[in-house]
């Protein structure tokens, strides 16, 4: 299952979100992008996310 690792927090996403997700952080290093909100479940609770250029994410496979 693909994983994003936000703030230490690693969440389960689906391929579609992951894949939505890689074509996001290069928007973001093309600065097309200032933002996006993003809502992801981690142990039960939803977490809403706003992630910005430079942010540490990591994308895992």
């Amino acid at each position: 299952m693909p994983s994003l690792i936000f703030n230490g927090v690693t969440y389960g996403i689906s391929q579609t979100r992951f894949e939505a997700t890689r074509k996001l952080l290069t928007r973001f290093a093309e600065g097309h992008t200032l933002g996006v909100a993003m809502s992801l479940t981690h142990d039960g609770a939803r977490h809403h996310l706003f992630i910005t250029p430079g942010v540490p994410i990591t994308l895992v496979e």
